[in-house]
């Protein structure tokens, strides 16, 4: 898959031409400096949607923001629809005293409500698009019903949540006759998870509803990202087309997330939305690379935390005997 997401940008790059490429990126000169900052806020806005996700909080904004940035460091490389840091997030919160289950329990948590503001953004973002396009007639009737998928699709994860995650997982392995010893082995602890999941929604509903806000509040910040790289490379747009890019691009790299880092997919998907808005493919393109150039920036910083915390890990006798 990467080969073909590799193949795909290529092909994309000779499609713009390089030489035009090239002209684009060379008028940022020392600006595109700038362009990994407006991220802070957006990671700063998820991790604190984390922090609301906890019974009992007792690690500081920091050590969040530090273990999240090494978890979605993987999420970004490994293809797994940005779930494979998610358990690596729980492991090293052992750490600062707080167990896996616990840890476990505000991850999914604060995945499930992240998923849910995206879909309700997405949602947002189609409308807008809809609206811009002046779409009318029947095709603005399907349109709408397409969009309003999203709605029982987030009745369905929150109905699975409320019911047991992993006990619904534990039972659909067994009506296929699948079996996993892995999990078999840790039936009793899943089912652990799933009751304090069921028992934060019921009793800590308030610190859902403030995690869901920043969560959304998290996509909305990537709205500055789209605005600043615009506007570097001289190209006027309205707010809501801002909106739209923005969206609509998150969308395009979670459809093509079995692709490692989305490569050649997401920048695809970030032309056809530009086409669409009667942008250029080269601008469209650039946009894409230099969002690439963040990504690699902050992957970077995620892997580099990622390895301090290992070695913190491995050099702490008190949690030696609770590795997983």
């Amino acid at each position: 898959m990467l080969v073909v997401g590799s193949a795909i940008l290529f092909w994309l790059i000779y499609k713009v031409g390089p030489s035009t490429l090239y002209y684009h990126l060379s008028t940022l000169k020392w600006k595109i400096l700038l362009l990994p900052l407006p991220y802070f806020l957006v990671f700063a806005l998820d991790t604190i949607g984390w922090k609301y996700a906890f019974t009992k909080v007792n690690i500081s904004l920091k050590d969040l923001f530090l273990i999240r940035l090494a978890g979605e460091s993987v999420n970004w490389i490994v293809p797994s629809a940005n779930f494979a840091g998610e358990p690596m997030k729980a492991y090293f919160l052992k750490k600062h005293n707080i167990s896996m289950v616990d840890g476990m329990t505000s991850v999914v948590i604060s995945k499930t409500i992240l998923i849910i503001s995206q879909i309700i953004f997405v949602m947002i973002g189609v409308v807008f698009l809809l609206l811009k396009l002046n779409v009318s007639g029947s095709h603005l009737t399907s349109s709408i019903a397409i969009i309003l998928l999203g709605i029982p699709i987030i009745i369905f994860i929150i109905f699975i949540q409320r019911q047991g995650i992993f006990a619904f997982l534990l039972k659909l392995l067994r009506m296929f006759r699948i079996r996993i010893r892995y999990i078999e082995e840790r039936e009793e602890r899943l089912m652990e998870l799933d009751k304090n999941i069921y028992q934060f929604y019921s009793h800590n509903k308030r610190k859902a509803f403030y995690s869901f806000v920043y969560c959304f509040l998290g996509w909305m910040a990537g709205l500055i990202e789209v605005f600043l790289i615009l506007y570097l490379l001289g190209i006027p747009v309205d707010t809501v087309s801002v909106y739209i890019i923005e969206s609509l691009s998150t969308a395009a790299r979670g459809v093509t997330s079995f692709i490692p880092g989305s490569v050649g997919g997401q920048e695809g998907g970030i032309i056809a939305i530009f086409v669409s808005l009667k942008l250029s493919a080269s601008i469209a393109l650039t946009f894409g690379i230099l969002r690439r150039f963040r990504e690699l920036i902050w992957t970077g910083a995620g892997l580099f935390i990622l390895s301090r915390l290992e070695w913190a890990i491995a050099e702490s006798p008190l949690l030696e005997d609770q590795k997983p």
